[in-house]
């Protein structure tokens, strides 16, 4: 009992010590975010077994109301999801191509609002008991994998925000995301390439060599020309010298990129 326990007190330990080698390895996987939610996770777990051993009734209060805080902020943000998904498909269908990649977010949240009422749907068609528990399990497993993937993956996310790479770059990628009306850069193809226009023109004055902006996309069906061109054309726009810049038009896809 007492090696489970001391197995048990060591997990934050062994975790934290997992993320820092995963970040030190590769910075950019969702691994990353799944192993330190699962410090997180053990840190608390450390916490709840520290208070429940100590007894004491003014932690016990603490812990109980820490408890009742994190449920309704968990509440909270489940709802905010929704609310933001359906906000970010309100964006891109604004300010992109109307594509069923970009619609991905609004069928999201439209799945995860119509799982609450499949359950009164059933009941009022009287479905057999059998696939009523059926489709039930099939609901309650959607309705905890999409937020919790979503949560991982923002966790993911925010933790990446801390990583902040050198200004002694040779190159500068920047994946392509289509085209509007074929030619023209759409708002979050633009955001991505004025992110790499800043870093450029940080190393620049920090009197570094200027890297390569790499912009990669080849030209779709409905394009009339590949998505690196129009993006080379924006960043000349921009300032960028020509001879700072290259372009790889053949790819497709992400893989392709």
């Amino acid at each position: 009992m007492t090696t489970l326990i001391d197995l048990v007190y060591a997990s934050p330990l062994f975790f934290l010590i997992l993320f820092i080698g995963l970040q030190r390895f590769e910075k950019r996987q969702l691994i990353n975010g799944i192993v330190f939610n699962f410090f997180l996770f053990s840190a608390l777990m450390d916490a709840a077994l520290i208070v429940i051993r100590l007894n004491n009734e003014t932690l016990n209060n603490i812990a109980i109301a820490a408890a009742i805080v994190v449920v309704l902020i968990v509440m909270f943000f489940y709802l905010f999801g929704i609310v933001l998904l359906l906000w970010n498909a309100y964006i891109v269908w604004k300010k992109e191509s109307h594509t069923l990649s970009n619609m991905l977010t609004l069928l999201i949240a439209l799945a995860i609002i119509g799982s609450f009422f499949i359950p009164i749907i059933t009941r009022l068609l009287h479905i057999p008991a059998d696939i009523k528990l059926f489709v039930s399990i099939i609901v309650s497993v959607f309705l905890l994998y999409i937020p919790l993937f979503f949560y991982l993956y923002l966790t993911s996310l925010i933790i990446y925000q801390f990583n902040r790479p050198r200004y002694q770059q040779d190159y500068i990628i920047v994946l392509g995301s289509g085209l509007i009306d074929g030619q023209f850069v759409p708002p979050l193809l633009a955001s991505r390439i004025n992110r790499a226009i800043r870093f450029y023109d940080k190393q620049v004055k920090k009197g570094r060599p200027a890297p390569k902006l790499v912009f990669s996309g080849g030209q779709g069906p409905d394009e009339k020309l590949p998505e690196s061109v129009a993006m080379q054309r924006y960043a000349i726009e921009q300032g960028i010298p020509i001879k700072d810049t290259l372009t790889e038009e053949k790819s497709v896809n992400t893989l392709q990129n």
